[in-house]
């Protein structure tokens, strides 16, 4: 069995997650937060050396790079291999764990210097994003591979650097054990498509921080630490907090001291229950989700989003009264959290894992309740369980610190089994302050330790039977009003039942924007690249095109999503 194909091995010498963050050298660039002008911090983002095979196996030992590729990237955009989009089906043959024998091969390279300052500390390299099997050489030894295509892989490369000038050379692979759980429905591509950087750290520096946070009191997990309100220190408590919500996100900053290291974290301190009326509450307060369901795409890059184009998207939400984000169906980037935090929004984040392509495996799959109740489904094996579990246990380690999660989803479309009862008593036990959701769990009836009843796609006519059903715990539509054509035009239809009944804590629309590839400045969609098996233009279901100006239907959520009605009654305004 080659190593990518075993379930039991998902990563090699990949160190432990741990929460993102970055070291500063000073308090002053700390508090500012600009990583770019850390010491502590070396962007690797640039022109890389790359040479594509279309089989791992034909790759030589010594390369003769002539060609160069942009970092972050997908290969697909530069002319290597095709754009292929499906939404249900797996676009290559099920029989897991195996993958193609052909299995394409993206070989990147480029030099770095090791100056004599951070010749005496430790040296880390960090992948925030790599689809969809990474393997790693430092100097041409061998360091590590590692799996999951949206979640950071750091190594600690120490041993394998000196002072001067070193090179890393990074294989990527299109397909591993890993791409049965990322069956998502969108245009599939490769490559290292999020940043790449090196950290320089003292000998025993922090690993990871935990910072907990309610309507009263913070607490933080490093002993030495101190609060800021903006510029102003104010030692180790706070008193008469502001509290966060998506109205107005007041986040301080604690900024954690380690040696030499200063590292901050913005924090807002909030508290997610539920009431025993079955509503959703943030401190206390109940509150409905006009939500969004959001995919990483950009028409020109790919899976990348530049820090500059997630916050001016992020922006349109708010104008666009949206107060919910669910990260359909992965964790975004990093940063997009950090935005996410200062401008305000509720988020419900979801683990790397869809494996819809099983639902068509027999004929009498789809459409069956349950998706087919086969042992076929992997959630449902014993053996794919550590692989499950620890796609929950990466995304809740890395962003445990951000007070905009306020739900952990499992994931989405994968049917329901063990795997994921093992996922979300992960999610209890680690983090008591946020609440659980998989929309699949209505497979079982619901019939699970899910905090958090949800459907998609549900008629407005119906929704009134599932959320009065006896269950007395909140119910949402995780997908509703699909956005292509001239969709939606049913929001504010859910609006009103939303607002009719407690428990009914909302949804969101499927989805933000319109997933295109740009060829030539002409937007091709699903069959135009030479997909054997796609899904044409279904891909085309945003709320806005997907250069993100808006359409008749997004205005149509902006009046239904706004936060206040009005009705004139004789000559007094109702508001």
């Amino acid at each position: 069995m080659r190593i990518y194909e075993n379930i039991s091995k998902m990563s090699e010498n990949r160190m432990p997650q741990r929460a993102y963050y970055i070291p500063y050298d000073t308090l002053e660039k700390a508090l500012a937060g600009k990583k770019e002008t850390s010491d502590y911090y070396k962007l690797l983002n640039g022109k890389w050396n790359f040479k594509y095979f279309k089989r791992d196996i034909d790759v030589p030992e010594k390369i003769d790079f002539k060609d160069m590729i942009d970092v972050p990237g997908v290969w697909q955009n530069f002319g290597y291999d095709n754009h292929w989009y499906t939404n249900v089906n797996y676009h290559f043959p099920v029989d897991p764990p195996f993958v193609p024998d052909d299995n394409p091969c993206g070989v990147y390279s480029r030099d770095f210097v090791i100056d004599e300052f951070w010749s005496f500390k430790k040296t880390y390299i960090v992948f925030e994003g790599v689809a969809t099997c990474l393997f790693l050489y430092i100097n041409g030894q061998y360091v590590g591979f590692s799996q999951g295509s949206r979640m950071q892989a750091e190594f600690d490369i120490t041993k394998y650097v000196h002072l001067g000038e070193n090179n890393v050379t990074a294989r990527v692979l299109k397909y591993c054990c890993g791409s049965y759980m990322e069956d998502q429905d969108c245009f599939r591509m490769n490559g290292i498509f999020r940043d790449v950087y090196l950290l320089s750290r003292d000998i025993d520096h922090v690993n990871d921080v935990e910072i907990k946070a309610d309507t009263k009191s913070l607490t933080v997990s490093a002993p030495e630490y101190e609060i800021y309100d903006g510029d102003k220190c104010l030692g180790k408590t706070v008193k008469d907090p502001i509290l966060w919500n998506a109205e107005k996100p007041h986040l301080y900053t604690v900024v954690v001291k380690s040696g030499t290291e200063y590292i901050p974290f913005k924090v807002g301190m909030r508290e997610v229950s539920i009431s025993t009326e079955g509503e959703f509450l943030i401190n206390g307060v109940s509150v409905k989700f006009h939500g969004v369901n959001h995919h990483d795409i950009h028409p020109k890059f790919g899976y990348y989003l530049p820090d500059e184009f997630m916050r001016s998207e992020l922006l349109k939400m708010k104008d666009l009264n949206i107060n919910t984000i669910r990260t359909s169906h992965y964790p975004p980037a990093p940063e997009f959290l950090n935005i996410v935090d200062e401008l305000g929004f509720y988020v419900i984040e979801e683990a790397d894992i869809e494996t819809h392509g099983f639902s068509t495996m027999h004929a009498s799959g789809f459409g069956v309740p349950g998706y087919g109740d086969t042992p076929d489904w992997i959630c449902k094996q014993e053996e794919w369980e550590g692989a499950f579990l620890e796609r929950a246990q990466r995304m809740v380690e890395r962003d445990k610190n951000h007070p905009s999660i306020v739900i952990w989803s499992m994931g989405n479309e994968s049917n329901y089994g063990r795997n994921f009862d093992a996922m979300i008593d992960y999610c209890h036990n680690r983090d008591n302050t946020r609440k659980t959701l998989y929309e699949r769990a209505q497979v079982i009836n619901d019939k699970c330790n899910i905090d958090i009843r949800s459907m998609m796609y549900t008629a407005v006519s119906d929704v009134e039977r599932f959320v009065n059903n006896g269950d007395e715990r909140p119910f949402m539509l995780v997908e509703y009003s699909h956005a292509m054509g001239n969709g939606p035009g049913d929001v504010a239809d859910y609006i009103e039942k939303f607002y009719a009944n407690k428990k009914f804590i909302g949804g969101c629309i499927w989805e933000w924007a319109d997933h295109v590839v740009m060829k030539d400045g002409v937007q091709k969609y699903g069959g135009d690249s030479g997909e054997e098996i796609h899904d044409g233009n279904f891909c085309c279901d945003g709320l806005v095109f997907s250069d993100r100006s808006y359409k008749a239907g997004t205005l149509n959520a902006k009046y239904s999503y706004q936060y206040f009605a009005a009705e004139l009654i004789g000559d007094k305004l109702k508001i």
